[in-house]
C-alpha cells in the first residue's frame, strides 16, 4: 500500500501567519484560556522562566467561582447541538476526528464521548470542538478544494472559545476540556510552543481544579478519562519537543501541506513505516547493546510526524490503527520521566489498551478484512512484542491467546 507524496503546490492548510501570543490577541502576553499565553517559544513542560508559571489566574476567571462541575452527561447527540455548521461539524468529529484521536493511547473515551457530550453543555467546549473538527476536515478535504470559509470559520469558532471562557467564567472542568482540544488543535498545525502552553495551562489548571476537592461524579471523570488524556498529551508534547523547530521558530517554511516541517521525509509505503518502528522497539529494547535513549526518542518523535500525515490527510484504516500500536509499544518501553502516561514502568494499562485494540482489529480482519494481509501481519508483530517484551502485563495470556489465534488463521 503505497502513500503517494503530497503536491508541492498545494495551498497551505491555514494560510495565515500563527502570531506569538493568543489567536485573540496583537501582543503575546495575554491572558485568555485562564492561564498566560506568553510570546511564543521553545520551552521545556517543566521550565518556570515564562510568564504562564509565574501568574496566578486573570481576575476575569476567579479561582474559586461558583460553578456546577457534576458533569451530568446526556447519552446521546441530537439536533438541538446547535447550527447547522455545529452539526455538520460534530458529524465529522464522530465519524472521523474523534476516532484518530482515541488510537494514540488509553485515554478513556475523553474524545469519543465525554467531549461531544459536553459540548452540549458547554459553549466553549462546543466552539473547540468545532475548531478542531473543521481543521482536521480541511487536511482530510485537501486545502485546494476546501474553501477559505472553512478556514476564517474555524478560527472564528476558536476565537468564541476563548471569548467565553474570558468572560462568562464556566466552571474550571470546562476550561481544562475546552483547553485540551486547543492543544490538539495546535498539535494539528504544527503549533508546537502554542501547544505547549495549552497543555502547562491545562496541567496547571487540573491542580488547582483536584485541591478544590471536586464531587464523586467529577472525580470519576478525572480519573477515568481526563487525567489519563493530560498525562498522554504530557508525554507525546515533550516527545515533540526534542522535534520541533529551533527557539522562536513558530511556522516553518511550507513544503507541501501539513508536511514534516523539521526535516526527513515521507514515508514510501505502509511496509516501510512498520519495519522503520519496529527497528526501533528492537533498538530500545535490547539490553545487551544499550541505545541512547533520548536519540531514540527524537527518532520515534520524527516516525509519527510522518505517521500522523496519514491520519490527518486520510480516512484511518485498520492497518494504519495497528501501525499505531507499535507506536505505543515504543514509548511503552522508554522512561517515564520522558514520556510520562505512555510509559509501561507507571501505567500498565498502556499494554492492556494495545491488546484489547489488537482484539478489535483482529475481529475486523476475521470477519470483514480477511484479504487485508497489512492489517493481519501487523497484528502478528504487536502480540509477539507483548508476549516478549511485556510478560508480566494483565493482558499478556490474552495477546499469547489472539496470536496463536491469528497465526493460525488463513
Amino acid at each position: 500500500m503505497r502513500i503517494s507524496r503530497l503536491s508541492t503546490t498545494r495551498k497551505k492548510a491555514f494560510s495565515h501567519k500563527v502570531r506569538t501570543g493568543c489567536i485573540t490577541c496583537k501582543r503575546g502576553n495575554r491572558e485568555c484560556l485562564g492561564y498566560a499565553i506568553p510570546a511564543a517559544k521553545i520551552f521545556t513542560l517543566e521550565s518556570r522562566g515564562s510568564s504562564s508559571s509565574k501568574r496566578g489566574l486573570p481576575s476575569r476567571i476567579p479561582q474559586t467561582a461558583p460553578c456546577d462541575d457534576e458533569l451530568l452527561l446526556s447519552k446521546t447527540v441530537d439536533a438541538s447541538f446547535g447550527t447547522n455548521e455545529e452539526l455538520r461539524s460534530l458529524q465529522h468529529w464522530l465519524l472521523l476526528t474523534s476516532p484518530v484521536l482515541a488510537h494514540y493511547g488509553p485515554q478513556g473515551d475523553f474524545y469519543t464521548v465525554l467531549v461531544p457530550q459536553l459540548a452540549q453543555q458547554s459553549p466553549a467546549v462546543k466552539h473547540m470542538l468545532v475548531a478542531l473538527s473543521m481543521t482536521h476536515e480541511k487536511f482530510h478535504t485537501g486545502v485546494t478544494a476546501a474553501t477559505p470559509t472553512m478556514t476564517s470559520r474555524a478560527v472564528s469558532h476558536y476565537i468564541a472559545a476563548i471569548a467565553e471562557i474570558r468572560n462568562k467564567n464556566p466552571p474550571k472542568l470546562h476550561v481544562v476540556i475546552a483547553s485540551l482540544v486547543a492543544w490538539v488543535i495546535e498539535l494539528f498545525q504544527n503549533n508546537l510552543p502554542a501547544a505547549v502552553v495549552h497543555l502547562r495551562g491545562t496541567l496547571k489548571l487540573l491542580r488547582e481544579y483536584k485541591r478544590s476537592k471536586p464531587s464523586r461524579a467529577a472525580q470519576e471523570v478525572l480519573q477515568s478519562s481526563i487525567l489519563p488524556t493530560s498525562s498522554l498529551a504530557k508525554g507525546l508534547t515533550q516527545l515533540m519537543i526534542l522535534t520541533g523547530p529551533t527557539s522562536g521558530e513558530i511556522e516553518p517554511e511550507y513544503q507541501g501541506h501539513i508536511c514534516h516541517p523539521w526535516g526527513g521525509s515521507a514515508f514510501s509505503s505502509f511496509v516501510e513505516g512498520r519495519t522503520t518502528i519496529c527497528r526501533y522497539i528492537e533498538q530500545i529494547a535490547d539490553t545487551e547493546h544499550a541505545c541512547n535513549v533520548r536519540e531514540m526518542e527524537r527518532l520515534l518523535g520524527n516516525w509519527f510526524e510522518r505517521a500522523r500525515r496519514w491520519d490527518q490527510e486520510t480516512i484511518p484504516t485498520s492497518a494504519r490503527t495497528a501501525l499505531l500500536l507499535l507506536f505505543n509499544l515504543a514509548l511503552a518501553l522508554l522512561p517515564a520521566s520522558d514520556v510520562v502516561g505512555f510509559s509501561y514502568a507507571v501505567n500498565p494499562s498502556t499494554i492492556d489498551f494495545v491488546v484489547d485494540k489488537a482484539t478489535e482489529l483482529a475481529n475486523i480482519y476475521q470477519k470483514v478484512e480477511q484479504s487485508n494481509q497489512d492489517l493481519k501481519q501487523t497484528l502478528i508483530i504487536v502480540l509477539g512484542f507483548v508476549e516478549r517484551l511485556f510478560p508480566d502485563s494483565r493482558s499478556h495470556g490474552q495477546a499469547l491467546l489472539l496470536l496463536n489465534q491469528l497465526r493460525g488463521h488463513g
